[in-house]
């Protein structure tokens, strides 16, 4: 592919380079997405059809190409070949290493900010890392695209072929294959300025600047380490130790490289890099017309295993530290280290919790991992096809006898880029603690959240007292309502996030929303009454019309108040904290820790069905004859005795008085999963084999119209959608109001759509 400019032969007209061409068509699209913004994504079909073309050839080209080369080999090459792959996969490793460790100094030491989410993750899938590594069925990892089976099959079939005498007719016709495959994927390479104008196109229209704000940290201190590594350190590496300079490696990598980021998707851009390969290692050769005879296909040797990338992105655990203002000690950091680079053949998707969880860090930060990894994982695939590129031209310059050790040049650069990052590091310190400090302190969202529609007139009173208007003869509680034009509303302010203050010391909350829906269909205003009593007794003693604070269905209420229908269930769980997840993520665990525990103090809140329910199910775990390893001699007196229930007011008891009260507690995932908002070091857990639902209720003194009315107005809000949105929005997090369109000049400036 030309890389210069050119004059037309015909015409003599000038033509631009295919890397111009591919600038020009960056450029073009992100003027494109600023200038319609989302309207104008359409476009993307485009980019995706560009991306399936390239695609199309990868995964035949890594298979023939490495049965090619490495059937050709002799068995003393092959010995040498895996000797140098060793080497100098290690060394880039090395310096990917010392990148993390330098780069990690960026973060200062502060008091952690929070966010907003309740969404309680799944556990990511166990890899599969026999079907990853192991080609059982060889067309199945072609379709499921298992690079490493995939690449393992074809260095065992070439292997194979290496001891066949017979074997250069079946290697020629792969050959040819090869160069079909080569040219197939030059054509499609050719389209390459529209496929970048497409992609970026829909990116830039379609991205939101909010989905940076609260990772800006890990996405500068990760971006920085990326450009480091694609645009100088391997570069100056290559030359440092081959007779190509700076500007050769740049001038013959920056197609792949711009392609890799552009795209996002490194899988894609190996046959451009190994063509890059053979390109600069042709220039060191005496025949420039040869091919040299490694470079091709060490590529897809490369590419199943860590790389640069994947090492570099391990930041983001230092990243969660500093975010949640925690220190990750000296001693854990090398087995972090060490199993972050063993597991980086996986996905980054299971590696980050897996590492999460050893460093004791809250996993709710992964959501915002996920939400940028659009951005992030760009600058990953550009240190990967760097990576790539790096690790087959020292390997092929070492295998033709180019390879030359300048050790000048070498001290140079080390020097050169230890300032760089010295001041790099220095730099991000500084800002840092100027402006993302500042603008996460630590501040409980949940606290600036107000009610989702507009606030009936409301009063909340002191202290529980009577109703002052007593009910007439024959009068309904209904009928009382509407004659003083007041409804009184039974609360709990401890009971987030269904009735609590906020920041603002406005009484909000999911309940509370509900009970201003109630005030306005009937159109009466709000009297608040704190719940100082039972439900029953306060109930009984007409402190309140109705109680809404999240009341749930006891033994008790039911047979002392009339039947009422649920209006939400919520689900059984444990509170417990974040480092200690795992050890109760089963009813077999759980056993486990009453086994090995000296004592486990369970906190449950006064007159909850969940802590009835739940103590239930651990007193079952007496029942079962195993209680796993090392349990057998400890008896079901013994594992009684070594639970300890403790009852607590409120949730907020328990976490105010941290390990003090309580090792674990009982409640909703719900409620437990807003108060581990404010407290991000704790974690909701539902032990599998645990699966109780929770029902709420609205409760009221006794039978009649009132009650009939409640639970009819109950079944009208759950069919016209109000229940469902209330929950979306004060127990899922998200906003009601739907997203506004991305800022573009065509609807901001011109007015021209909508």
């Amino acid at each position: 592919m030309s890389q210069t400019p050119t004059v037309h032969q015909s015409t003599g007209r000038w033509l631009p380079s295919f890397n111009t061409m591919m600038l020009l068509g960056v450029l073009a699209g992100l003027a494109w997405g600023i200038f319609w913004g989302e309207s104008g994504a359409w476009v993307g079909w485009a980019g995706d059809a560009y991306i399936g073309l390239l695609q199309m050839t990868v995964l035949p080209y890594v298979v023939l190409s490495l049965v090619l080369n490495i059937g050709r080999l002799s068995k003393g090459e092959s010995g040498r070949l895996a000797w140098i792959c060793t080497a100098t996969m290690l060394l880039l490793w090395l310096i990917a290493l010392c990148v993390l460790i330098a780069m990690s100094f960026c973060f200062p030491e502060w008091e952690g900010g929070s966010f907003f989410s309740v969404t309680m993750f799944d556990q990511p899938q166990p890899m599969n890392w026999l079907a990853l590594f192991i080609p059982s069925n060889f067309f199945a990892s072609l379709t499921n695209e298992l690079v490493p089976a995939v690449v393992l099959f074809s260095v065992g079939f070439g292997i194979s072929l290496m001891l066949i005498p017979k074997r250069e007719s079946l290697l020629d016709n792969i050959e040819i294959m090869v160069e079909g495959l080569g040219k197939l994927n030059h054509m499609v390479v050719r389209v390459a300025p529209i496929g970048m104008f497409a992609i970026v196109a829909k990116s830039a229209g379609t991205i939101s600047p909010f989905q940076f704000q609260l990772l800006q940290g890990y996405l500068l201190v990760y971006g920085t380490a990326s450009l480091l590594i694609s645009l100088w350190v391997f570069p100056l590496l290559i030359s440092c130790c081959t007779p190509f300079s700076y500007r050769d490696v740049m001038r013959e990598s920056r197609s792949a490289l711009i392609t890799a980021f552009v795209i996002g998707n490194t899988f894609v851009v190996m046959p451009m890099i190994a063509e890059a390969v053979n390109r600069l290692t042709r220039l060191a050769m005496d025949d420039p017309d040869s091919n040299a005879p490694t470079a091709g296909y060490t590529v897809q040797l490369a590419y199943p295993f860590p790389d640069a990338g994947r090492i570099i992105g391990l930041i983001f655990i230092p990243f969660a530290a500093w975010f949640y203002g925690l220190a990750i000690p000296l001693s854990d950091s090398l087995p972090l280290i060490g199993t972050g680079l063993l597991s980086s053949f996986a996905k980054p998707i299971v590696t980050i919790p897996m590492l999460l969880d050893m460093a004791q860090i809250p996993t709710d930060i992964f959501n915002l991992y996920l939400s940028v990894g659009v951005v992030a994982a760009r600058f990953g695939d550009l240190m990967k096809a760097m990576n790539l590129f790096a690790f087959s031209v020292l390997t092929a310059s070492y295998l033709t006898g180019i390879f030359n050790l300048n050790i000048r040049r070498i001290v140079t650069t080390f020097a050169t880029t230890t300032i760089m990052l010295l001041i790099g590091i220095v730099g991000i310190r500084i800002f840092l603690e100027r402006s993302f400090q500042e603008q996460f302190s630590r501040d409980d969202l949940t606290m600036s959240r107000s009610l989702l529609a507009p606030p009936v007139e409301s009063t909340v009173l002191p202290k529980a007292e009577r109703n002052p208007s007593e009910l007439e003869l024959g009068e309904d509680r209904i009928d009382r309502i509407l004659r003083r034009g007041v409804i009184r509303i039974g609360f709990n302010p401890e009971e987030l996030p269904f009735c609590y203050y906020n920041g603002e010391e406005d009484l909000v909350g999911f309940d509370m929303d509900m009970a201003n829906q109630l005030a306005r269909d009937l159109n009466v205003t709000i009297e608040f009454v704190p719940i100082e009593e039972t439900i029953v007794d306060s109930l009984r003693k007409d402190h309140f019309d109705v109680a809404m604070s999240q009341s749930e269905g006891t033994i008790g209420n039911a047979i002392a108040l009339p039947e009422m229908k649920s209006y939400l269930q919520v689900t059984q769980a444990i509170v417990v904290p974040d480092y200690r997840r795992k050890q109760f993520d089963s009813l077999e665990s759980l056993r486990e820790q009453l086994a090995e525990t000296s004592k486990l103090r369970v906190a449950y809140v006064a007159r909850s069905i969940a802590s009835e329910n739940l103590r239930d199910e651990i007193r079952n775990l007496e029942q079962s004859p195993g209680l796993g390893t090392g349990a057998a001699a400890v008896t079901r007196a013994g594992i009684t005795s070594k639970l300890e229930f403790v009852e607590v007011a409120s949730e907020r008891e328990f976490f105010e008085t941290g390990n003090e009260v309580a090792d674990v507690l009982v409640t909703s995932a719900e409620v437990g999963s807003a108060w581990t908002l404010k407290y991000p070091n704790y974690s909701v857990v539902r032990p599998a084999g645990l699966s109780t639902q929770i029902p709420l209720y609205y409760y009221v003194a006794e039978e009649s119209q009132f009650q009939d009315f409640i639970n009819s107005w109950l079944v009208l809000k759950k069919s016209n959608g109000t229940i469902d949105q209330l929950f979306e929005y004060w127990i899922l997090g998200r906003d009601s109001n739907p997203k506004p369109p991305r800022w573009c000049v065509a609807r901001n400036i011109l007015e021209w759509i909508d």
